[in-house]
């Protein structure tokens, strides 16, 4: 095993960290981070050697993380009656939560700004709180699709560097 592909599986396995870590500290964009470490480390043992079909796999999963980080949530808000308003204030109080609670401040941000602003709008206590656990539901499943994407990357990237 030479140096470059040395270098390739540390380069990987930090991002593959960084990108678990991501699950915790949202603030941290996980999956395009492993994403990127997957390219690099690609280009370090040769992209004839390591193959283009991981890398299009890679791809298309990092395309649907992206796209479940945003649907999961709002999926969640609606199927339990959060409004536009809702959402939007989930959106707000997880990045505040997250800069006044780290780590799991999103979560308790989320849910408060969800429930504040439905409020806002005029609704019912109960119907806030039923808001506001419909966006902690999707972001959860949001979670739980990410861990997936990221060790279905683990598996298609960790064999090509061996």
């Amino acid at each position: 095993m030479d140096w470059m592909t040395i270098l390739a599986i540390v380069l990987f396995i930090v991002t593959f960290l960084v990108a678990l870590a991501g699950i915790i500290l949202p603030i941290l964009p996980g999956v395009p981070i492993v994403a990127a470490g997957t390219l690099v480390a690609a280009w370090l043992v040769g992209f004839q050697e390591f193959g283009i079909t991981p890398l299009v796999i890679v791809g298309v999963l990092t395309a649907l993380s992206i796209a479940l980080d945003y649907v999961a949530g709002v999926i969640g808000a609606q199927k339990y009656g959060a409004s536009r308003s809702g959402i939007w204030g989930s959106i707000i109080g997880s990045l505040v939560g997250l800069f006044f609670f780290p780590p799991f401040g999103f979560l308790i941000g989320a849910l408060a700004g969800a429930v504040v602003a439905e409020m806002l709008i005029g609704r019912k206590l109960e119907e806030a709180v039923k808001s506001g656990f419909g966006v902690l539901v999707g972001t959860f499943g949001g979670i739980v699709a990410k861990i997936f994407i990221i060790v279905a990357i683990g598996i298609v990237v960790f064999p090509r560097l061996f």
